[in-house]
């Protein structure tokens, strides 16, 4: 159970930091891009200003310009006629794009709705921007090669630092989980203590109350109030008996389990219920494939099938079905235990809470259904034992518990 509380722990940290993280170097770098980006359009959107051309008089650049970047910007320029055809073109800024590759530049920008954009062409990323004229309009192409690839290898090292901060977390969070979940540790722990010792000082009365109404009825009789005292005994007895099971849940002495024939088990605990959900006027089905083997300890499985069939036998709908089934469960060896019943009650009712601690879903505490809440949880106790888990579900009027060990 500790062990269990700790991943928990580390995993909830673990995914809220991850998405600290992620949102953070998200943010980063989508800004960090933009600005790059609208860096190299105000660029070749001032050539296109200056009728395609970076200016030799540096009065006419602007503010944010150096005297290197006149030479620094590698881009060249096309001048098109209203018909989109070439007038003119302007590469001595450029190496990498001949006469010949303009037609693919030209093409490219006229098939595009847009007065600036970017592509990659001959593993080069080009930014464009496009201004109309009186005769037609010229466009500007800006080579922004290693602009891109700064924003790419920022990526990048972000993203790695980003990873050397998660595992940095999850190995410091790992060290120091124990601490932080100690005072839980330590409420849970007492909480155990306070039933087994609280259980054990209960037995002494009740042990006495019972030979008490044994010699009142050895005296006077059996009567009314004899067999009510004796029978409320006997459920404080089943409660003490029930709490002290739970609380040995987790703990670290574990039985040791073997392979049991869980057909058997479960095919005699369906027997022992068939006659008493029968007699309620239910019907009682049970599909039990044969040779069903897990590894678990036989009253283990007993309690399980035993609490789940006790469970639909007291929640069934008047005249509905209680089924049971079990089978080999599925790409593995273990099995699959299925018992569900009717009942038109649960369709507003939060199943999932089924398995909480003295949990019960009728809030009046009807007497007419014993119990006390916690038989779920301890068919959810053994199944976690065996290191299996239980589910429920609700469909078409009909709850059903699902065992997979």
């Amino acid at each position: 159970m500790i062990a269990k509380l700790r991943l928990k722990f580390i995993a909830i940290s673990t995914v809220a930091v991850t998405l600290v993280i992620v949102a953070l170097l998200g943010l980063v770098n989508s800004v960090m891009y933009h600005k790059t980006l609208d860096s190299v359009y105000q660029t070749a959107a001032f050539i296109a200003e200056n009728d395609g051309k970076m200016p030799s008089d540096r009065k006419k650049m602007k503010q944010d310009f150096t005297d290197d970047d006149m030479y620094r910007v590698r881009y060249f320029s096309v001048q098109l006629d209203s018909e989109n055809k070439t007038v003119s073109s302007n590469l001595g800024r450029i190496a990498a794009v001949d006469e010949n590759e303009l037609e693919f530049f030209v093409n490219e920008v006229c098939s595009r709705d847009f007065k600036r954009g970017h592509f990659t062409y001959d593993n080069c990323e080009y930014a464009y921007t496009v201004k109309d004229t009186n005769s037609g309009r010229v466009i500007v192409f800006l080579d922004c090669t290693n602009e891109v690839k700064t924003t790419d290898d920022f990526r990048e090292m972000s993203m790695l630092f980003g990873l050397v901060c998660l595992l940095v977390f999850v190995i410091i969070v790992s060290i120091y989980s124990r601490r932080a979940i100690a005072p839980v540790i330590r409420n849970m722990e007492s909480q155990k203590q306070f039933i087994t010792n609280a259980s054990h000082e209960l037995k002494t009365p009740l042990a006495v109350i019972s030979a008490n109404t044994e010699v009142i009825e050895m005296s006077n009789g059996e009567s009314e109030w004899t067999r009510s005292i004796i029978s409320q005994v006997n459920r404080l007895n089943t409660l003490i008996g029930e709490l002290i099971t739970i609380s040995k849940f987790g703990e670290k002495d574990k039985k040791e389990l073997t392979q049991v024939n869980a057909s058997k088990i479960v095919s005699d605990c369906a027997d022992d219920f068939k006659t008493v959900i029968t007699q309620q006027g239910k019907e009682f089905t049970a599909d039990i494939a044969e040779n069903v083997t897990v590894k678990a300890a036989d009253e283990g499985i007993r309690q399980i099938a035993g609490i789940l069939l006790d469970n639909a036998a007291k929640y069934c709908d008047d005249g509905g079905k209680v089924s049971l089934a079990l089978a080999h469960k599925s790409g593995s060896k273990g099995m699959r235990l299925t018992v569900s019943n009717t009942y038109r009650d649960g369709k507003d009712i939060d199943v999932n809470r089924f398995f909480e601690r003295f949990y019960r879903s009728d809030e009046s505490h009807n007497s007419e259904k014993s119990g006390y809440g916690i038989g779920l949880a301890m068919a959810q106790g053994y199944a976690e034992e065996f290191g299996g888990k239980i589910a429920v579900a609700y469909k078409d009027s009909t709850i059903s518990f699902i065992v997979s060990i």
